[in-house]
């Protein structure tokens, strides 16, 4: 039920503001609860800087404070959204709307029912290198996949769908995509560079997307490089709600990457300026009660901000975002906040061969928090390592990551055309092999494993000894692995083709020291329990 409160705020010299509230009485942990503030007459330059509504609700002695934001370009609606973690419990709290000519409180109770929804994904407590989903504690395994334009004006909501559908078949738990950016196609820069194999990328428009199919993601009000940053334009943040839905009813996590360094707009909005605050206050306020929000504070955020600016703007997420979701900002090999306290996971993009990746995910071993790579090379038909490599280097990629403990996430950039740019689902081989890698961990004790290189002399090593090893070879061929004195009783070995999830009997292995002999010269995984 909905308790309709009607409230008089009256303005200075000015006829009295109606105002009405619909407020929840109750709702399930986890889900949103949406308090929505009508004002019947309106008299405002503009609703977006002149009116705040913020939120405190208080329970279990502790207090949290949420933002509300503005949903009419004329300023009729505003809404506070707030969902809470907590099972059996009853807030109380207290709403703040601040006006032209008048504040006002009003207060309320909400009680928050027990859901058996798996809730949000969280960093593990017990083991703070892994995710777990905090409703139902069990284990979260990582696989990303990269959409950045999935918000395209050029894209229908079926479109939309279609995209999220096929990461819900293709085994894809979490898509990446943009909340604001630019296109390159109407950018007169040029460059000397080579990028990726691209000769002088400021002239290919958008790696190679077809002319029109990738457009200025419209987060403002006003035209590509005149928006007005005072001023949000409602139906890009209603398909961006539209599609984080979406993915919640798909198992799907959402990460809202805030921006990117694609022609400057980051420039335009300025650095630390009350613009960008504005835009990263709205997003949270907006989006972060959707509980399978993460967020990316900038694509390749090094091109545009220094390391003092993601300090700044991580900790204003954290204290901002009422919810706590997982945070981080992507720049390129090097992750520069392990010390910082904001952040929840790490995010690197590094690319190279399997030993390569393997290594770079293990540099991250002794920080307290998930490593992610998340752009270890997007698919497409080069035989070398780097962004369109083959279907081969992609797998051996994602499986010599995992081998380190580490999770990473998945782009396709076959022929040519970069779907990962236009958030669109490509041709490429490598997501049905890498749902199987997906569901080969699973049926593990993942979060308990750890990289043991020395128990082999080729090759890759996870175990958790002596329950479980799994080792894998990128190449094929010989490899001599050792139990160790500890893996006594009966133990058995099972071989695993990566490319196809066939299963084939495994050598006769035993305590100590053992030689094996992959089936062929393909990369193939061992698994001893």
């Amino acid at each position: 039920m909905r308790a309709v409160i009607f409230l008089l705020v009256a303005p200075a010299l000015a006829a009295p503001l109606e105002v009405s509230l619909r407020a929840p009485e109750s709702v399930r942990q986890f889900e949103i609860a949406e308090f929505v503030v009508e004002v019947a007459r309106p008299e405002l330059r503009n609703p977006f800087t002149e009116v705040e509504l913020s939120g405190e609700f208080r329970a279990l002695k502790a207090t949290r404070v949420a933002q509300g934001f503005c949903d009419s370009p004329d300023g009729r609606v505003y809404r506070l959204r707030f969902a809470p973690p907590e099972a059996d419990v009853t807030y109380e709290y207290t709403l703040r709307l601040r006006a032209p000519g008048g504040d006002r409180n009003f207060s309320g109770k909400l009680r928050s029912e027990r859901s058996a929804a798996p809730g949000p994904v969280v960093v593990d407590p017990a083991n703070r290198k892994h995710f777990r989903s905090l409703g139902s504690g069990k284990p979260f395994y990582h696989l990303g996949f990269t959409a950045y334009h999935l918000l395209d004006p050029s894209h229908t909501d079926q479109q939309i769908d279609a995209t999220i559908d096929y990461c819900a078949r293709m085994g894809f738990n979490k898509i990446r995509f943009l909340l604001s950016g630019y296109p390159r196609d109407t950018d007169r820069r040029t460059s000397t560079d080579v990028e990726h194999g691209v000769p002088d990328p400021w002239r290919r428009p958008n790696y190679g997307a077809p002319p029109g199919s990738v457009n200025p993601l419209p987060a403002w009000e006003g035209k590509p490089h005149g928006y007005d940053f005072t001023r949000f334009h409602l139906p890009h943040w209603r398909r961006a709600e539209r599609a984080i839905a979406k993915m919640r009813e798909r198992g799907i996590v959402a990460t809202a990457i805030l921006t990117i360094e694609k022609q400057d707009l980051p420039r335009e909005y300025g650095r630390l300026s009350e613009h960008e605050f504005r835009f990263y206050r709205y997003a949270i306020a907006r989006l972060s009660a959707f509980e399978n929000v993460w967020w990316d504070l900038g694509n390749e955020h090094n091109e545009f901000r220094d390391e003092d600016w993601g300090d700044a703007m991580g900790h204003f997420l954290k204290a901002t975002d009422p919810h706590g979701r997982l945070r981080s900002a992507h720049a390129y090999a090097e992750f520069f906040y392990t010390a910082s306290g904001w952040p929840s996971y790490i995010i690197t993009q590094q690319y190279g061969d399997e030993y390569r990746v393997h290594s770079w995910a293990r540099k991250y071993e002794s920080v307290p928090m998930p490593y992610v790579n998340e752009e270890y090379g997007y698919e497409g038909s080069s035989p070398k390592p780097g962004h369109a490599q083959d279907t081969d280097w992609v797998r051996r990629n994602h499986w010599s990551i995992a081998m380190a403990g580490g999770y990473a996430t998945y782009g396709d950039w076959s022929d040519g055309v970069s779907y990962f740019y236009m958030g669109e689902p490509g041709p490429g081989k490598a997501p049905a092999q890498l749902k199987l890698l997906r569901q080969f961990f699973e049926a593990l004790p993942f979060h308990g494993m750890r990289p043991r290189e020395e128990l082999a002399t080729q090759g890759f090593c996870l175990a958790a000894p002596p329950e479980v090893f799994v080792f894998y070879l990128p190449r094929g061929g010989g490899a001599e692995i050792s139990l160790g004195p500890a893996a006594g009783g009966k133990l058995a070995a099972r071989w695993f083709n990566p490319r196809t999830g066939e299963w084939r009997d495994g050598p006769a292995v035993r305590a100590g020291k053992v030689p094996v002999q992959a089936p062929d010269a393909n990369d193939w995984v061992l698994l001893v329990r």
